[in-house]
């Protein structure tokens, strides 16, 4: 298994933006066969702040996801959105 853990902070202004980009992403990676778990949070701290806690079954899923559309179709946009976006990877100890 893969986790990964992705942190947004979104540029104010932006949210309603942010979220109409991932609403489909999410929604896609979610019926993606490799995947457990694909679910964005808000921050209760931070108006602008979210997180992306993504679980896949292994690397191939991994893969597989960034060839999809809701993925090359929004993930890309994402950046011009955020002020800053941190990406952390896990694997099972």
């Amino acid at each position: 298994m893969i986790l990964l853990v992705v942190n947004f902070e979104v540029k104010d202004g932006k949210k309603d933006a942010f979220l109409a980009l991932m609403n489909p992403l999410v929604a896609g990676s979610q019926a993606e066969e490799g995947n457990i778990e694909y679910d964005l949070y808000a921050d209760t701290e931070h108006p602008n702040g979210f997180v992306l806690i993504e679980k896949w079954k292994d690397q191939a899923a991994l893969d597989f996801h960034g060839t999809t559309d809701h993925y090359r179709n929004n993930a890309s946009k994402l950046g011009e959105l955020c002020n800053k976006t941190e990406l952390r990877r896990f694997v099972p100890n």
